[in-house]
């Protein structure tokens, strides 16, 4: 069984416990009489309450407010409190605007502007116990995801130089900014940046040393035959931030005389990059769980002023990181054949590059074609 069959199989028993937690909780409220508490307000003044509590500018107001017309339409005005995951799920799944079946991501707005209502319900004292729609969001989310893995439409994410700056700006600590804007200056694989070390910088002279390539496995190629990927002063500044705090992390460990967990490679002496909290190698997988505590926290930050955003950051992986760099040199018209070399790609020679082109040229393509995030 392949590790997708087995996420699909887990989400399925999650899906199922949830239910049956719901009808838990649903029996729990009729035993202990919803007359404990006051009687809720109608969906009308629960509505202009919240909107004027939260006192949005009219332009952020106006869609809410129609993604919150739309649920209630949608089931018929039923009393918000008395709404359930499964009327929540019901709404995402068959809601059909005048104009047809709205696309999934405006769905997934709809359901955060509602989330957002029950969210403040519940802090009030004839509000519900749980935010329901919360829960149906994120099945919902995670069913539609499935979906698109198994019928291969899920292509990846790629996104604009000023959306990825607010994936940045919600990771500002100097690891986790240098883990974002390194791969998407120079297009590096998660499995790349986990092999980088620091002698692989050659920060005056604003390259990096791939000596790790894909296809060449744990082996390190020598300088001369590593892939040389440019970066910007942007880069360098970010890096130098990381290099420094680095220095402070791996001083705690000769601190508590920690030489790290395995045999060779870690401990305060650690030349890896981006080593772990015991200056050991990262493994591909530990990059992919910082990435995803990045996204995540982006994803929170923007939620409620820009959802849509937020869902889009939310769901992207290291591998976006590589896809926007190749969007954003295409956009910008770098040439093809200095794309592919930037890359890395097996067609692509960057000692031939610098033949055809010189150096100075191909770096003059590079800075011109890649954004700069002026990261404050």
């Amino acid at each position: 069984m392949s590790e997708r069959e087995i996420d699909d199989q887990l989400r399925e028993v999650v899906g199922d416990l949830q239910k049956e937690l719901e009808q838990l909780r649903e029996e729990n409220r009729r035993l202990r009489g919803e007359e404990d508490k006051p009687p809720a307000p109608s969906n009308d003044e629960i509505v202009d309450q919240h909107f004027e509590e939260k006192n949005y500018a009219d332009t952020t107001e106006r869609p809410k407010r129609h993604a919150i017309s739309y649920f209630r339409r949608h089931l018929d005005d039923k009393p918000f409190r008395e709404v359930t995951t499964d009327d929540a799920l019901d709404f995402a799944n068959n809601w059909s605007g005048d104009d047809g079946r709205p696309k999934r991501r405006s769905i997934l707005n709809y359901l955060q502007a509602v989330k957002v209502l029950y969210d403040w319900m519940t802090r009030k004292e004839w509000g519900p116990d749980e935010n329901v729609v919360e829960r149906a969001r994120e099945e919902f989310k995670s069913e539609n995801k499935s979906q698109l893995r198994r019928s291969g439409q899920h292509t990846g994410t790629v996104v604009q130089p000023e959306e990825y700056l607010e994936l940045i700006r919600a990771n500002m600590s100097p690891r986790l900014k240098a883990i974002l804007v390194l791969p998407a200056k120079t297009g590096l694989r998660r499995k790349e940046l986990a092999a980088l070390k620091v002698q692989d910088l050659e920060l005056d002279e604003k390259k990096v040393y791939n000596r790790s390539p894909k296809g060449v496995g744990e082996e390190r190629l020598s300088k001369t035959d590593a892939d040389q990927k440019l970066i910007d002063d942007e880069t360098v500044d970010v890096l130098e931030s990381w290099l420094q705090r680095r220095k402070i992390r791996l001083k705690s460990l000769e601190d508590r005389d920690h030489s790290g967990y395995r045999e060779e490679g870690g401990g305060p002496d650690s030349d890896w990059l981006f080593p772990n909290d015991a200056g050991e190698k990262l493994t591909p997988m530990t990059v992919s769980r910082w990435w995803k505590k990045a996204t995540t926290k982006a994803e929170h930050r923007l939620k409620d002023d820009q959802p849509e955003l937020a869902e889009k950051l939310g769901g992207m992986t290291p591998h976006d990181a590589r896809r926007c760099f190749t969007s954003w040199l295409n956009w910008n018209n770098c040439p093809r054949d200095i794309i592919k070399a930037l890359r890395g790609d097996a067609d692509g020679d960057m000692v031939a590059l610098y033949t055809q082109y010189g150096e100075a040229k191909v770096r003059q393509e590079y800075e011109n074609a890649m954004p700069t995030f002026a990261i404050v």
